[in-house]
């Protein structure tokens, strides 16, 4: 079977945000991931992702890994994971499992590695009167995938509540730095910054493992010390609200 382009989304969704302006209409993935997110631990042989097909008609869905970057074709990337089956058919109200199978190939023992699941759904080609003047969008869905060796110390669960913060002054403005001392990926749902009784937005960002983030506070000035109000992810997909000071 015939691989689909990735890029052809970009191109459509393109298409689609010009003639907003003309004529409105609903547009929506079909396809539903059964998660937010996909842990994947050394030790199994494999995992499985459920498809679920919610719309009215059949579709061609493509699946594949990336590495971060994701507007590089698939087969350049070279990563160790086999994706089964890579493109498949899914009827209307039906799902479909997708493998993933790790191939052994050395990545990181010391750390999670974070790679990205794609899923990209054709619709089928329009027939019939009018098909030409039909305009039909290609849905891409990228969700998060953690490799998780075996042997790490600590848990999800303490890497975020280990977090530590302080606030730097830039001449582009006043960011809010995380610090990541352990091996895990730790997501943010959101921040916010307070002191003397105000509180500022922060562009929150994630953090990789043994690596420190910069998120810029909100505001055209802020105090350097306060306290912090974090929301982060967990291995669910549930959000677990935190705190800490800045002293």
């Amino acid at each position: 079977m015939p691989q689909l382009n990735p890029s052809r989304h970009t191109h459509l969704c393109a298409l689609a945000l010009l003639l907003a302006g003309v004529a409105s209409f609903n547009a929506h993935a079909d396809i539903v991931i059964s998660g937010t997110r996909i842990i994947y631990p050394e030790t199994v042989k494999d995992v499985t992702v459920n498809l679920e097909n919610r719309g009215s008609k059949p579709l061609l869905v493509q699946s594949w890994l990336d590495d971060g970057r994701d507007t590089v074709n698939p087969q350049e990337l070279k990563l160790p994971f086999i994706i089964t089956p890579p493109v498949t058919r899914v009827d209307a109200h039906k799902g479909q499992a997708i493998r993933i199978t790790w191939l052994g190939q050395a990545l990181p023992k010391d750390r999670e590695s974070l790679l990205w699941f794609n899923v990209l759904e054709v619709p089928p080609k329009a027939k019939g009167e009018g098909a030409q003047n039909l305009l039909q969008l290609a849905f891409r869905t990228r969700i998060k995938l953690f490799f998780r060796p075996k042997g790490l110390s600590g848990s999800p669960a303490d890497a975020v509540n280990a977090l530590q913060w302080n606030v730097k002054k830039e001449a582009n403005g006043l960011f809010l730095v995380a610090n990541n001392k352990t091996p895990w990926n730790i997501s943010l749902a959101s921040a916010t910054f307070s002191s003397a009784g105000k509180t500022f937005n922060v562009d929150s960002h994630s953090i990789k493992p043994f690596a420190s983030e910069a998120m810029k506070i909100v505001a055209a000035t802020a105090p350097t010390s306060g306290t912090v109000n974090y929301v982060s992810i967990n291995d669910f997909g549930g959000t677990e609200q935190h705190q800490s000071s800045i002293k």
